[in-house]
C-alpha cells in the first residue's frame, strides 16, 4: 500500500471533562481499513485531539506505508503541527513532540484541515466512547 488517509477526532464533554478519541483509517481509494477509538479519562478537547493524532500515527505503522495523510477538523492541531501556530500549553508541547517523533518515522506525513461535516465517522467513534455506546 502506497498511501493511507487517517481521519482523527478528539472529544471532551466539559472541556476538561470525560474525553475520548476516534480514528478512521482508509486506503487512498476511500475504503475503510480500520476504525478505533478509546476513552482517555479527564482531558481537554485539545489533549484529546493530540492523543488521537499520536494513536493514529502508531496505528499507521501496521499498514507498512511510507506516505500518510492526517485529516482533522481541529484547525489548532493542524496549524500547530504545520508550525503555523505556536504551542503555548506545556502539556500540548510534550504531546506535539511525541507526534513529531512518530511522524518522522514516515517518509511523508501530510496534515489537512477538513470541515467538521467531513469528519463525521471519527467524531461518531469518539463520542461513542464518551457516551458508553461503544460501536
Amino acid at each position: 500500500m502506497d498511501k493511507i488517509v487517517i481521519y482523527i477526532d478528539g472529544a471532551s464533554k466539559g472541556n476538561p471533562g470525560k474525553a475520548s478519541t476516534g480514528i478512521v483509517i482508509q486506503d487512498s481509494g476511500g475504503t475503510t481499513l480500520k476504525e478505533c477509538g478509546d476513552s482517555i479519562g479527564n482531558a481537554t478537547c485539545n489533549v484529546a485531539e493530540y492523543l488521537a493524532l499520536i494513536t493514529a500515527l502508531i496505528e499507521g505503522f501496521a499498514f507498512k506505508c511510507s506516505d500518510i495523510e492526517i485529516r482533522s477538523d481541529s484547525l489548532l492541531l493542524v496549524r500547530q503541527m504545520l508550525g503555523t501556530y505556536k504551542v503555548k500549553n506545556e502539556w500540548l508541547k510534550q504531546l506535539k513532540l511525541i507526534a513529531e517523533r512518530l511522524s518522522g518515522q514516515y517518509a511523508k506525513v501530510t496534515f489537512t484541515h477538513i470541515p467538521r461535516e467531513k469528519n463525521k465517522q471519527a467524531d461518531k467513534i469518539a463520542n461513542s466512547y464518551i457516551e458508553n455506546t461503544l460501536l
